[in-house]
C-alpha cells in the first residue's frame, strides 16, 4: 500500500418454497483436473515442515489447542521468512450518534445508491450490515442489536483518493478480542486489498494493507476462524494477469489483521469464497474464469488453519454447461474432518438464458461431492446465490439466499434452508419472498448477503440487500424450528478478578472445566493450567509456562471444559 494512501473516517450523520429434490449421484473428478492442475505450493522449509508433522499428530490426538500453538509457531516463521511487517495507518474517528428504526417490512438502513453489500453476525444476537455507496464512494457500517428492528451507525470509511467501491467484505470478531474490519479492493498499485480494522463501537479505528504490491487484485475473499483469539484469512485474485492460470494468494493473519503472510498459492481464484467449522478445517470453492463455460467448479479443503502446503484442490464438474456464483459452508460440528459440507452454485441451462440454483454435498475432507441436487428449477432465472452456516457448537444447519429474475428482469430474494440430517434436502418458507418494499439489485456485489440474529428464540436467517434503485435493508422472516442455539458455556458464573492486574490474578466459575489457558494480544498461548477436578479456581501469577514474568499489556484468560470456552480479559500494569 502507498505511503501516501490516507485512510479518512468522518461522522456519518444520518441499511418459500419447498425446493425440488432430484436423485444425486456421487461425482468423481476425472484426472487430470483441467482448473486445478496449475497448482502451485511453494515449498516449505525444514523447520516449518518439522512443526507441521507435530501438529499434524496433535490433530490426530485431539489436541486442538497445542496444534493451534504449533501452526502459530508456522505463522512466526513466515513472518520472518517473509519480512512481514504491519503497515497501520492510525485515524482519528468521530462515533456517529444516530440510529434508523422504521418498522416497515423492510428495515432502511442506509438511503441511497449502494454498490456493494455485506454482513455478519456474532452469536450474542449482534448483526452487522456495510454499505458501500455510489455518490461518496464510501463504506457506512452498522450494527443492530435488536433483531434488526433499529440500526446504528458505527462509521464512515473511505481510502483517498476516492474512488468507485466495487467489493467489499465484512468479518466481525467474537468476545472481548473482537474487531470489526472492513476489507476492500482499492485502486493503489492498480489493485491492492487494505483493510479497516476497529473496536465495536467504531473507535481506534486503523487501516492495515493485506496484499499490496504490484500484483493487481481483481478479486478476494475473507473470513475468519473460530477459535479463541482468531485469526483472520483472505484470497486474492489477479484477472487481469495474462494466461488460463492467474495465480491467486492465499494469505493468514494472526495479529488481527496487523501483519499478513502468504501461506500458499493456487491459479483460478476468480469468484472465490471461504468458510470455516468448527475447529481447524477451512474450505474454499471458485469458478475459474478460464473453464466457467465448461461447468467446472474449484473446491479446495485445508486440516489445519491454511498451514502452507496443506490444500487440496478438487474440481466438481455438474455438466459441461456455464457455472457461476459459487459458495460453500460446512456444517458447525465436530469431529470437522466429518462436517458436512455443502456446495452452492448457478448453472446455465443448456446454454440459454435460464439460469438455475443447485448444490452439492460432501461429508469427507477428500470433498467427494454428491449431487447435483436441483435446489431451485424454474423458468425465471435464479443466481447470485449465498450461503453460510450457524456457528455456535454442535449445530448442523445452513442458510441459502438467492435471486429469482422474472421476464422483466425484476429480482426477488428467497432463502432456504437444509441440515446435516438431510443434506440433499433444501426446505423454505413458501410465499411470500423475502424483500418486501420493491424489487432487489443484484450484480457482482450488491446481491443479497445472510445474517443472522442468534440466541433468541425463534431466530433464524436474515438478508442484508440493496434495493433495485439503491438504499440498504434488511430483512428476516424469522424460520420456524431452524434456531441458532445458545454457545455452550464451560463455567457459569465465570470471573476474572481484577481485570486490571499487578499481582496474581484468581480466576474462579462454577461448574466443570478442563484447563485454564493464557494468551497475549497476538493469540500467542503463553500458559497452561490444569483445572484439578472439583475444584473451582485457579491463580495465574503472571508467568509463562516457563515461569518468566510476562511483560505488561493485554491477555486473555480462557477456560474449557471441552464442550465450549469462555474467555476475559486482563490487562497486567506496571
Amino acid at each position: 500500500m502507498r505511503k501516501n494512501a490516507v485512510l479518512t473516517i468522518l461522522m456519518l450523520c444520518l441499511a418459500g418454497i419447498v425446493m425440488a429434490e432430484i436423485p444425486s449421484a456421487r461425482v468423481t473428478p476425472p484426472a487430470p483436473d483441467i482448473a486445478s492442475s496449475a497448482d502451485y505450493h511453494p515449498q516449505v522449509s525444514p523447520d516449518i515442515a518439522a512443526l507441521q508433522a507435530q501438529e499434524r499428530s496433535a490433530l490426530a490426538r485431539g489436541d486442538v489447542a497445542a496444534a493451534r500453538e504449533l501452526e502459530r509457531q508456522v505463522q512466526a516463521i513466515l513472518i520472518r521468512e517473509q519480512n512481514a511487517v504491519p503497515q497501520p495507518v492510525p485515524v482519528n474517528a468521530v462515533k456517529p450518534g444516530r440510529s434508523r428504526a422504521n418498522l416497515s417490512p423492510d428495515q432502511l438502513i442506509y438511503s441511497g445508491a449502494v454498490t456493494a453489500v455485506a454482513a455478519d453476525y456474532e452469536m450474542d444476537g449482534t448483526m452487522w450490515a456495510a454499505f458501500a455507496t455510489e455518490a461518496d464512494s464510501a463504506t457506512f457500517i452498522y450494527k443492530s442489536t435488536d433483531r434488526g428492528a433499529s440500526w446504528d451507525a458505527i462509521q464512515e470509511v473511505w481510502w483517498n483518493p476516492k474512488h468507485p467501491v466495487e467489493k467489499i467484505e465484512l468479518v466481525v470478531g467474537q468476545g472481548d478480542s473482537g474487531f470489526v474490519y472492513l476489507f476492500e479492493n482499492v485502486p493503489f498499485d492498480d489493485g491492492d486489498l487494505v483493510l479497516m480494522r476497529m473496536n465495536k463501537d467504531g473507535t481506534n479505528p486503523l487501516s492495515c494493507g493485506v496484499h499490496d504490491n504490484a500484483d493487481t487484485i481483481t478479486d478476494f475473499t475473507a473470513c475468519r476462524d473460530f477459535r479463541d483469539n482468531h485469526w483472520l484469512y483472505a484470497v486474492t485474485y489477479n484477472g487481469a494477469q495474462a494466461g488460463d492460470w492467474p495465480l491467486g494468494h492465499i494469505l493468514r493473519s494472526t495479529d488481527y489483521g496487523l501483519t499478513w503472510v502468504e501461506t500458499d498459492q493456487s491459479a483460478n481464484k476468480a469468484g472465490v469464497r471461504m468458510a470455516f467449522g468448527q475447529s481447524s478445517v477451512c474450505y474454499m470453492v471458485a469458478v475459474p474464469e478460464a473453464h466457467q463455460w465448461q461447468g467446472v467448479l474449484q473446491t479446495g479443503v485445508s486440516t489445519n488453519w491454511s498451514s502452507p502446503g496443506t490444500w487440496s484442490f478438487n474440481d466438481y464438474r455438474p455438466d459441461t454447461f456455464q457455472v457461476r456464483d459459487a459458495c460453500i459452508a460446512p456444517a458447525f460440528t465436530t469431529p470437522a474432518e466429518n462436517a458436512t459440507v455443502w456446495l452452492a452454485y448457478t448453472h446455465n441451462d443448456s446454454g440459454t438464458s435460464d439460469w438455475d440454483v443447485y448444490a452439492a454435498y460432501a461429508t469427507d475432507t477428500s470433498l467427494s461431492w454428491n449431487g447435483p441436487i436441483a435446489v431451485v428449477n424454474t423458468d425465471n432465472a435464479e443466481g447470485y446465490v449465498d450461503l453460510k452456516n450457524y456457528t455456535s457448537p454442535g449445530n448442523d444447519y445452513v442458510n441459502l439466499s438467492y435471486v429469482d429474475v422474472d421476464s422483466a428482469g425484476n429480482g426477488n430474494a428467497w432463502l432456504g434452508y437444509s441440515n446435516a440430517g438431510e443434506p440433499n434436502v433444501w426446505s423454505g418458507l413458501g410465499s411470500p419472498w423475502i424483500n418486501q418494499s420493491g424489487y432487489v439489485g443484484r450484480g457482482f456485489s450488491t446481491f443479497p448477503r445472510i445474517v443472522y440474529s442468534p440466541g433468541v428464540a425463534g431466530s433464524g436467517g436474515g438478508l442484508i440487500f440493496a434495493g433495485q434503485s439503491g438504499n440498504g435493508y434488511f430483512n428476516a422472516p424469522w424460520f420456524t424450528g431452524v434456531a441458532e442455539a445458545s454457545p455452550v458455556q464451560p463455567a457459569e458464573a465465570f470471573s476474572v478478578v481484577p481485570s486490571v492486574a499487578r499481582g496474581p490474578v484468581r480466576v474462579s466459575w462454577h461448574g466443570s472445566a478442563q484447563r485454564l489457558t493464557v494468551s497475549d494480544a497476538t493469540g500467542r498461548i503463553v500458559r497452561n493450567i490444569a483445572a484439578s477436578t472439583g475444584s473451582h479456581s485457579v491463580t495465574w501469577d503472571h508467568r509463562d509456562d516457563g515461569g518468566r514474568a510476562l511483560p505488561t499489556g493485554v491477555y486473555f484468560c480462557t477456560l474449557d471444559n471441552g464442550a465450549g470456552r469462555v474467555s476475559g480479559k486482563v490487562v497486567l500494569t506496571e
